[in-house]
């Protein structure tokens, strides 16, 4: 009578399931990162992938460092922050648990909290690197926006900096750049047509502010965990993108593992099933 039971259940679920209608245009839920999550919170993997890339920079800095015909006092190492310097898998989490996405509000909740911590290998690569005095940068997407409680138009880049102070980076020998921060005024007539509208460097585009610190620095290394933290050029597809700066990858460009989120993402069952590939 159980086994009875037990084939009349299945046979109704099939049945149901296998009428119901699945919606191809539906965007992602947030139970769509649960695995990816995991990975970065857990896995043996993800640290030895993050402190090998950390590991191999130290080490070709240090050759830098050796060869450099003038000062590296004058050069710059330019980081992303999210998913590069500081780990934000807690909030990924959090979405996931609370079957949620990404919110402006949320995210900057979180960012207000100052309690990411480092993504391997990263901290130790910038002692290195001050050590042997080049000046770190940092650009962050990291919107700025005011808040109820404070007068500040960008209290985010205070957050960052004790954030990034937590976790043993000195950030008195740092530059702090934000999205919608405003930029130094020599910096201003590098904004793109876009940006200039306000004065700020208000696109996700980071190219104007690379060009700020390149006005006084050479920026001799990039870290980021997506394509737009290196460049905005962009072949035909995803891998032949990667290859076109073969040259530069492991040398001077070191990209970090991110599964959670990035330009690369398909939003929709439909648009996944269009870029994967199965067995021909």
């Amino acid at each position: 009578m159980a086994l009875c039971r037990t084939v009349f259940s299945s046979l109704i679920f099939f049945a149901l399931t296998g009428c119901a209608a699945i919606d191809e245009t539906a965007p992602e839920t947030a139970h769509d990162n649960t695995d990816a999550v995991i990975w970065l919170q857990s896995s043996t993997e993800y640290a030895a992938a993050t402190a090998g890339v950390y590991a191999a920079a130290t080490t070709a800095l240090q050759g830098m460092a050796q060869t450099a015909a003038s000062p590296t006092s004058g050069m710059a190492i330019v980081l992303d922050v999210d998913e590069t310097v500081l780990d934000n898998s807690p909030y990924q989490g959090q979405l996931v648990f609370d079957d949620a996405n990404y919110g402006t509000e949320s995210w900057d909740r979180w960012v207000a909290l100052r309690t990411a911590a480092e993504v391997p290998g990263v901290v130790d690569f910038i002692r290195s690197a001050q050590s042997l005095g080049f000046h770190v940068v940092f650009i962050t997407n990291r919107p700025c926006r005011a808040r109820p409680d404070s007068t500040d138009v960008c209290p985010q880049i205070e957050d960052t900096r004790v954030n990034l102070e937590a976790i043993g980076i000195d950030t008195s020998l740092t530059t702090i750049y934000l999205r919608g921060q405003r930029p130094p005024e020599s910096c201003r007539a590098l904004l793109t047509t876009e940006e200039q509208a306000d004065g700020t460097w208000s696109q996700s585009d980071k190219t104007s502010r690379r060009a700020c610190v390149g006005l006084d620095r050479e920026i001799v290394m990039l870290f980021g965990d997506q394509m737009g933290d290196f460049t905005e050029e962009h072949g035909a597809s995803g891998r032949q993108t990667a290859a076109d700066f073969d040259e530069n990858w492991g040398r001077t460009w070191f990209m970090l593992p991110n599964p959670t989120y990035g330009g690369w993402k398909p939003r929709t069952p439909a648009e996944k099933r269009a870029l994967m590939r199965g067995i021909d």
